[in-house]
């Protein structure tokens, strides 16, 4: 099969080329790939950053899996014996195990779900790690109806699904972006649109209970002066690069609880097929759209991870399409 891989970090690293097809382990399927979406997650193991992170990654000169991509919607080829909810004919979205950005992919049983009915391939495949990441961190939030909550990076692949889900769950959406996609936030459920580029979320007086910051734009303490007594921030930034990337921002994270009047949490989000399934049912009730910007071929994989590279920005999310 045809597949966009590596044999170490860096960007000249990458190429299409041909590599034998995988085989679905225990529990496992085997998913002919439609689409594929793309996320800062591929950045960081194309890049292999932060340096620190690299034995996270799978290793000191290159990651593991070779083959890049998380994220698929396809159909199933072939299952494990062991699997019983899903067989081969089946359309399928979610969680790839070993690389997507390739013609075909093993998948975890617990981490796909049926195909959304209203939706298709390419918009299905988008939603996987940004959607499930966004549902997780509002959940970790206990969020309510009425609560008020600020949406760092709203524009993009986690926060365009951030405002969607927290207007479904009642709260009062302020979303932060830049000019191109005020329009959109605020028609996805955004009560208030802020402008990056003219004004500054953080100099503003407390007024949230919760802010969820993804762009990598503003410090942790800056944002928790906007925050009411009490209030949470979610801290989900994995957009710095270099040696230590976010993480000495995220190490603050327990200090700042401890010494202010609100919260840091952050969450480990988990490839859950069961919030696949709860996504799916928001899809149906009309709440939830995930917005594509823009599609590439596999030949052209590389060119749709630079897009989401550093604080690179895409207007919603970005899909390699196979078929």
């Amino acid at each position: 099969m045809r597949a966009l891989t590596q044999d170490r970090y860096g960007w000249d690293a990458l190429a299409v080329r041909d590599v034998p097809d995988p085989a679905p382990g225990k529990d496992q399927v085997l998913v002919e790939v439609h689409a594929a979406g793309v996320n800062p997650y591929d950045w960081h193991y194309a890049a292999g950053q932060p340096l620190v992170a690299r034995p996270m990654l799978g290793g000191l000169r290159g990651p593991t899996p070779s083959v890049r991509g998380a994220d698929l919607s396809g159909v199933v080829l072939k299952t494990d014996p062991g699997v019983t909810r899903f067989a081969p004919g089946d359309e399928v979205f979610g969680f790839g195990s070993g690389g997507t950005f390739a013609e075909l992919a093993v998948a975890d049983a617990g981490s796909i779900a049926r195909l959304p009915a209203d939706l298709g391939h390419v918009e299905a495949a988008a939603m996987p790690m940004a959607a499930v990441t966004a549902l997780q961190f509002l959940r970790a939030a206990e969020l309510r109806a009425g609560q008020r909550i600020a949406i760092t990076g709203a524009g993009g692949g986690i926060g365009h699904f951030a405002v969607q889900i927290a207007a479904a769950w009642g709260a009062e959406v302020t979303g932060v972006c830049g000019p191109r996609n005020a329009a959109m936030v605020r028609e996805l459920g955004a009560s208030e649109v802020v402008d990056h580029t003219t004004d500054d979320i953080t100099a503003g007086e407390p007024r949230f209970d919760v802010v969820f910051t993804n762009a990598g734009r503003y410090s942790l303490r800056a944002l928790g002066r906007v925050l009411v007594p009490g209030g949470l921030l979610l801290a989900n930034d994995g957009s710095r690069d270099g040696l230590l990337g976010p993480m000495p921002e995220l190490a603050v994270a327990p200090l700042l609880s401890r010494t202010r009047p609100y919260r840091v949490v952050n969450v480990e989000a988990t490839r859950s097929g069961e919030d696949l399934s709860v996504l799916d049912g928001m899809v149906a009730d009309g709440v939830l759209l995930p917005i594509v910007s823009a599609t590439y071929p596999l030949d052209r994989a590389v060119d749709a991870i630079r897009q989401v590279a550093g604080q690179g920005h895409a207007r919603g999310k970005l899909v390699v399409t196979l078929v």
